[in-house]
């Protein structure tokens, strides 16, 4: 029975509340409530919100994570893509440096080969490509840059690569020559010079007389000038490696002024080498009162500590390998 009032009473109350706020009556004491409740429910909430943050990150976290993670395979994606690209136009680039020479020496025949390998011992100065026996290498012969400078020989061959002495190894040895400075080209002489006479107008019932030109004096040839220290085309030597100074060109004549930059190229001599390889460029003279030779440091043209490709000469075999 009393469960029946208590019911009846709730609805009766929930009736009248509607009702009342239907018609707008209870406006005044839901301001009251609201202006008295608002202080403190902003303050709850402030407070709440770092625990509110706190959850949200902890739930937001996930999205995050496997953003970031998506962001850096892209990254990862992009910067494969760059190398590649980088790589591709790198490798067109000695290709074309290689057409070049082989475009220059028609009559040779290289094989390229790629950089796979370097000594680290600090005592030689050597490096391994990806070409061996099955490619037709054997030890000797000679490897070039792949713009035609003498990088050094084949040190040992085996069936899939083979390592490679460099001409700056202390066990390398070329016999060299300095490259003739080129002589001063001279100049026209008289009879090749055509001076060309503009006929002057005779007036009317004048007879036309050839006049001739005068004929100019001939200009002599300059003489051209000796090179320092005499005739270069003699300056041979020995370019030896040095595990400090790189490269020296000894056995050179006493008393020798040598220009700085004089370049130094393969003699031929001994058979080992083609003549005409550049070597490399004169850095500087150093005279040894206590020797009878002079010495000259030289700069490699080719950039031996950054080799990537090289040209194994194929078509030249050296006297070491003609005599086995």
């Amino acid at each position: 029975m009393y469960l029946v009032w208590w019911l009846a009473t709730v609805v009766v109350i929930s009736v009248v509340t509607i009702f009342l706020s239907e018609q707008r009556t209870l406006d005044p004491v839901q301001n009251l409530s609201l202006t008295v409740t608002a202080p403190a429910a902003g303050g709850l909430h402030d407070a709440v919100r770092p625990v509110d943050d706190l959850f949200r990150g902890i739930t937001d976290r996930g999205d995050i994570v496997e953003e970031n993670r998506d962001l850096r395979q892209q990254i990862e994606a992009l910067e494969q893509a760059l190398a590649q690209q980088q790589d591709a136009q790198q490798r067109v680039r000695e290709l074309e440096e290689a057409l070049g020479v082989k475009q220059g020496r028609p009559e040779d025949q290289f094989l390229a080969a790629n950089v796979i390998a370097e000594d680290t011992s600090g005592l030689k100065r050597m490096i391994a490509i990806d070409r061996g026996l099955g490619d037709g290498l054997d030890e000797g012969m000679v490897v070039l840059s792949r713009t035609g400078s003498l990088v050094g020989t084949v040190s040992r061959a085996y069936e899939d690569f083979a390592w490679v002495r460099l001409i700056t190894d202390p066990e390398s040895t070329v016999n060299a020559q300095v490259v003739p400075a080129s002589s001063p080209q001279p100049s026209p002489a008289a009879s090749d010079v055509i001076i060309a006479a503009t006929p002057t107008p005779q007036p009317a019932g004048a007879s036309a007389t050839a006049t001739a030109a005068p004929t100019p004096a001939p200009t002599p040839a300059p003489t051209p000038i000796p090179p320092p220290g005499g005739d270069q085309s003699s300056l041979r030597g020995v370019v030896e490696g040095d595990l400090r100074h790189g490269l020296w060109l000894d056995l050179l004549p006493p008393d020798l002024t040598l220009p700085e930059g004089s370049l130094v190229s393969t003699s031929g001599l001994g058979g080992n080498y083609p003549r005409a390889l550049l070597i490399g460029s004169v850095e500087a003279v150093e005279q040894r009162p206590q020797s009878p030779f002079t010495r000259a440091t030289i700069e490699p043209t080719a950039s031996l500590s950054g080799l990537d490709t090289v040209l194994v000469l194929l078509s030249f075999t050296p006297a070491r390998l003609s005599d086995q």
